[in-house]
């Protein structure tokens, strides 16, 4: 994949392969798939209505979130914060979400998103579970449901089912699969890098780092350090000062995502997961509220994961969706 990742990146830049350096990959920390893709996802969401689409679907599917999105701050304005997050104000049912929406797919995948993090909340955990036990089992929970939703943005399945024009559903959906499997890939080798260099660096922090990162980026990443640079670029990665050791809960989110998602394909929707849909599927929405929004606190992540799909924690079905 790398291969054939660097291949279009030396063609869109005009380079030898063996030029390439992290400023050519989009994303100078190579943490999200470049886009490499002939296949333009944003112009099915030009048109259309994000929020309108997140209403419908998450009634779809028995969450509603209107009263969230009443609740929220969600379009662009001076002094902004240009970036998008789920909060709960006060573990009684008021939730919001902050974001910058403009009709183009990263969008439409980051409402899916926090809309997401939004019905595994307060809104939906049950005030009659104690104050402290009413939020997520672990971070890594709140993040596979938020990880799952966000998905059906690059489905053309998803979209015609939510009334989107696709011209060629069969393209797209191949090109969605590609592009989801490009990023599950890419981000687990740099959630390598940042789970290895933490742990190493809190061991051992008057060692080299700037040489540790680099080691660390080649060996996972397989990006070239640029030559002649001993700078502290490891501290440009706001991570690392603001979510000290949290990186992992990313991946750990994202198999998680994965082996619920194949459970409530194969459990509830009696299908492949390849053509799982949640569109107007309340008995999805029921299974998720029962098995992981409403134990709250209750339950560890682990014990949760055995609630909501019979085994534990796992890889099992986040390699498979990479086969």
């Amino acid at each position: 994949i790398k291969a054939e990742i660097d291949a279009k990146l030396a063609a869109q830049c005009g380079v030898k392969i063996e030029d390439l350096r992290p400023w050519h990959c989009h994303d100078p920390f190579f943490q999200e798939a470049p886009t490499v893709s002939d296949v333009n996802m944003d112009e099915f969401y030009a048109k259309a209505d994000i929020l309108k689409l997140c209403k419908e679907f998450y009634n779809g599917i028995g969450l509603p979130v209107d009263d969230v999105i009443g609740r929220s701050d969600l379009y662009e304005k001076k002094g902004k914060s240009p970036h998008a997050f789920c909060t709960d104000i006060d573990k009684e049912g008021d939730v919001r979400v902050l974001a910058n929406i403009v009709p183009n797919e990263y969008w439409m995948g980051t409402m899916l998103h926090e809309l997401g993090h939004s019905v595994y909340s307060s809104k939906f955990i049950p005030k009659t579970l104690p104050y402290v036990l009413r939020s997520q089992a672990h971070i890594l929970s709140t993040e596979a449901i938020a990880m799952m939703m966000e998905q059906f943005s690059k489905s053309a399945d998803w979209m015609v089912a939510m009334g989107i024009k696709v011209a060629d559903p069969k393209k797209v959906n191949e090109a969605g699969a590609k592009a989801r499997r490009f990023e599950m890939l890419v981000f687990s080798r740099w959630a390598q890098v940042m789970f290895r260099f933490e742990k190493a660096m809190y061991a051992d922090p008057d060692q080299d780092l700037n040489k540790l990162w680099w080691d660390l980026v080649e060996k996972y990443q397989l990006v070239n350090r640029p030559e002649g640079r001993n700078l502290p670029d490891y501290a440009a990665k706001i991570h690392i000062v603001s979510s000290p050791a949290y990186y992992h809960n990313y991946l750990l989110g994202e198999l998680f995502n994965a082996q619920l998602f194949h459970t409530i394909a194969r459990e509830v929707l009696k299908t492949e997961p390849a053509k799982a849909l949640f569109n107007g599927k309340k008995e999805v929405g029921e299974v998720l509220r029962k098995k992981v929004v409403e134990p709250g606190a209750t339950v560890n992540w682990n014990g949760l994961a055995k609630l909501a799909t019979g085994e534990d924690l796992n890889a099992k079905a986040f390699a498979q969706d990479l086969q």
